[in-house]
C-alpha cells in the first residue's frame, strides 16, 4: 500500500522543511497507525510517524556517540587494541573453519 503523508515535519532539525513524500507501507503496520489517529493517541498519519523516526534517529545518533566515545577510549590503550585485533582475528579464522 502506498500512502502520501501530507505536511511531514521533521523537528530534529530547524532547518529542514516540510515536504510531502510517498512511503510504501505494510497493510498491518499502516492499520495500527490509523487506529492511533482514530483513538486520539496521534494527530495524524504523518504526526505518528514523524515522532517514530525522532525516536529512532535519536536512538542512531546515541549508538552513533556511545561507538565513538568507544573507539577512542581503546585507542588510548594501543595494547588492548592490539589485543582486541587478535581476538578478532581468530573469531574469523574460526568462522573460516581455521
Amino acid at each position: 500500500m502506498t500512502v502520501l503523508l501530507r505536511n511531514v515535519t521533521m523537528t530534529y532539525d530547524a532547518y529542514m522543511s516540510t515536504k510531502p513524500v510517498t512511503a510504501t507501507l505494510e497493510a498491518d503496520l499502516l492499520a495500527y497507525v490509523q487506529e492511533q489517529v482514530n483513538l486520539g493517541r496521534a494527530r495524524s498519519v504523518s504526526a505518528y510517524l514523524n515522532a517514530a523516526l525522532e525516536r529512532q534517529i535519536a536512538i542512531d545518533r546515541r549508538a552513533d556517540a556511545a561507538w565513538k566515545a568507544a573507539v577512542e577510549k581503546a585507542q588510548q590503550n594501543p595494547e588492548e587494541v592490539e589485543k582486541a585485533r587478535r581476538r578478532a582475528q581468530r573469531l574469523i579464522e574460526i568462522l573460516n573453519g581455521g
